[in-house]
């Protein structure tokens, strides 16, 4: 599958050309065509009004930070469909078995390098 857009970096020079195409009553999807970029951006550069729409949906999507209780919720919930995975699936067990191995083999290279630098 292909990209209908290819991502290009909209100089203020195409900035003042798409205003003035658009002025003289070519579509958003036209002015796209041309500078081969998506309309919505092209609505993005042009619209002042609908840039600060977008700027301002974008900073309320914003992920805000977990409160202590919520991140005790969300190990509690982990913990249950670890557990769960373990016991009723062999292919998850293995893996994490596996991923446990090499945590402590790195875990116990980590303790003999602190305990030399301690000696």
């Amino acid at each position: 599958m292909t990209k209908r857009w290819k991502y290009r970096k909209v100089t203020p020079e195409n900035r003042k050309n798409m205003k003035d195409l658009r002025e003289k009553g070519w579509s958003y999807v036209k002015i796209g065509k041309l500078f081969n970029i998506d309309p919505h951006s092209v609505r993005y550069w042009i619209d002042e009004e609908y840039r600060q729409r977008c700027i301002k949906r974008a900073k309320s999507r914003k992920r805000k930070p977990l409160t202590d209780e919520q991140k005790t919720k969300r190990k509690v919930y982990i913990r249950k469909y670890i557990k769960k995975r373990y016991n009723e699936d062999p292919e998850f067990r293995e893996r994490f078995l596996g991923h446990t191995k090499k945590w402590q083999r790195k875990n116990k290279a980590m303790n003999k390098v602190g305990s030399e630098k301690n000696a």
